[in-house]
């Protein structure tokens, strides 16, 4: 994976401009971002629910499968009575399962966003005065990888094994619904030959069902069960995904610079707890 280094917001927006260019993605299609702290660099580019523990195990792909159907379900027959407002993306299975990301669920979804400023934003806010380590911000040509995944063999079988699985049950499912197999799987269809979940990630569209959502211009990866999936693909030649490294030194000053521009926590979170955010920050610089 090729790294560049960013020490302010205009070496930043440089920098993914000269990866458009390289990559001769079109002015109006748009580039994913993703940050990370430096420190989580030895699990970088994983989802929650693959990541190991603080002492370095993790379970087996079967066993976190297990785990993240039985948050699922559980979050399935709580979630409704506890917000109106989010009622509906509840009763969805796709939404359900992005809402139990959004509130802090460990899951297989990978978050993304359209916005470079917002992903540097990620990068720098929760950071100590002083910084301890520094960030990463990952830039994705999208467009790139649907084409690699759309023809990847992996793909193809997921698709015919939906169908077959679907003439099986003689309509009950929907043949072009092949993306359920990314969906959290009760015990017995983990170990399904025709249902168990697809190696490769699927990028996923999904409607702005909050305004956090929206705020973050989220974009969304499902992973299948392959953790280190995407870190394998970023080594290979000709990959489209890069990293900009952000100094932990230039910390403050991006963070500053970014409050100059109106990228601040009451903008990425607008709600309250942004709003506190934002003024704790204030706090922090002037007591």
């Amino acid at each position: 994976m090729i790294t560049k280094t960013a020490k302010s917001i205009g070496k930043y927006l440089s920098i993914v401009d000269k990866i458009r260019q390289k990559w001769k993605v079109e002015k109006h299609l748009e580039l994913w971002f993703r940050a990370e702290d430096l420190k989580h660099y030895d699990t970088r580019l994983q989802p929650g629910l693959y990541r190991p523990r603080d002492d370095g195990k993790r379970k087996s792909v079967n066993e976190l499968l297990e785990i993240d159907n039985d948050l699922y379900t559980e979050f399935d027959r709580c979630a409704t009575q506890l917000s109106l407002a989010d009622a509906d993306a509840v009763d969805d299975e796709w939404d359900s399962y992005f809402l139990m990301q959004h509130h802090g669920v460990p899951t297989r979804l990978l978050d993304w966003s359209d916005g470079s400023l917002i992903a540097l934003h990620f990068a720098v806010n929760k950071k100590k005065r002083i910084p301890e380590s520094g960030s990463v911000v990952y830039v994705l040509d999208p467009y790139w990888l649907l084409k690699l995944l759309n023809k990847h063999s992996d793909r193809k079988d997921a698709i015919k094994r939906w169908k077959r699985y679907v003439k099986r049950h003689h309509g009950d499912y929907d043949e072009d619904e092949w993306e359920r197999l990314y969906l959290p799987a009760e015990k017995d269809e983990i170990k399904h030959k025709l249902l168990k979940t697809p190696v490769t990630p699927m990028l996923w569209d999904l409607q702005h069902v909050t305004r956090r959502i929206a705020a973050q211009r989220s974009r969304f990866m499902i992973f299948g069960t392959d953790p280190s999936w995407l870190v394998n693909l970023s080594k290979q030649r000709g990959s489209r995904l890069m990293e900009i490294k952000i100094p932990k030194k230039a910390i403050s000053t991006i963070r500053q610079e970014l409050r100059d521009a109106g990228i601040t926590e009451s903008v990425v979170y607008p709600d309250f707890d942004g709003l506190g955010r934002e003024l704790k920050q204030i706090w922090d610089l002037r007591h």
